[in-house]
């Protein structure tokens, strides 16, 4: 099995040119070398690929570009330079994979328990694939239950929540930084908006639109990345060994 099938697979699940201003796609390696294992990330860390060549695993990928600006140099402690130093191929599946069906946004709601409507929180292509959903629930929310079960569900150390008195019938999900998108999700109707990486402008903005935030962090959003990936992977090339990485952690601690 060569890389390259791997790579026309995963095209054909979410196509690479879908992503909007992104690097995605096999970003190391060659088409032509022969797959001994898949490991699977978020971020493609020293630590992953030290795990990958103890797995004996010589092709991983990613939901984040490895190589996302230019380059000016291929140097330690740069990822890139031992990936080539150890000879993996890296693909990555970005932004395309947050919008295709079955991809990171949809494993998000589905972890979450949620019932999407079909509505596309922000469409970017004609076709009306896009980024986030809406969602209805099924059962009213405050701010603070449903950021606890955010946190629940999501298995995370802590998240930040608009601390307002309303009831929470209608929600807005998107993976990763998707704050930016509060307009949106107000004028879709949603009571809420559960994302990542909120800047305090957007907090502040919340607040004065009687509006609700849940920032359940970029990792925490999108590490369902790693095994939705794992499991499509494994299901489709039963020959080869994949595995969700093991060192793929948040780069961060709570207190």
């Amino acid at each position: 099995m060569k890389i390259r099938e791997i790579y026309d697979y995963l095209n054909s699940i979410s196509p690479f040119n879908t992503a909007v201003h992104d690097n995605v796609g096999l970003l190391t390696g060659s088409m032509d070398m022969e797959v001994t294992g898949i490991c699977t990330c978020l971020d493609i860390t020293n630590d992953i690929i030290n795990e990958a060549v103890l797995k004996n695993a010589n092709l991983i990928v990613s939901h984040h570009p490895v190589i996302f600006d230019p380059l000016r140099q291929v140097c330690p402690p740069n990822p890139v330079y031992k990936l080539v130093q150890n000879d993996i191929s890296a693909i990555a599946m970005h932004t395309n994979f947050d919008m295709s069906e079955g991809g990171v946004g949809d494993a998000l709601v589905e972890l979450l328990g949620f019932t999407p409507t079909g509505e596309v929180l922000e469409p970017v292509h004609p076709n009306g694939l896009g980024f986030g959903s809406v969602c209805e629930l099924d059962f009213a929310f405050t701010p603070k239950t449903l950021a606890e079960h955010c946190k629940n569900a999501l298995d995370l150390g802590g998240v930040r929540y608009t601390p307002i008195n309303k009831e929470i019938r209608r929600v807005a999900v998107c993976s990763g930084a998707g704050g930016s998108n509060i307009r949106l999700a107000i004028e879709r109707g949603c009571d809420a908006l559960i994302t990542g990486d909120i800047k305090h402008n957007i907090w502040v903005d919340a607040i004065n639109s009687d509006f609700v935030l849940i920032d359940a962090g970029h990792f925490g959003t999108e590490k369902c990345a790693t095994h939705r990936l794992a499991a499509l992977l494994s299901r489709t090339f039963g020959g080869i060994p994949v595995f969700a990485a093991d060192h793929d952690t948040e780069p961060c601690d709570y207190i």
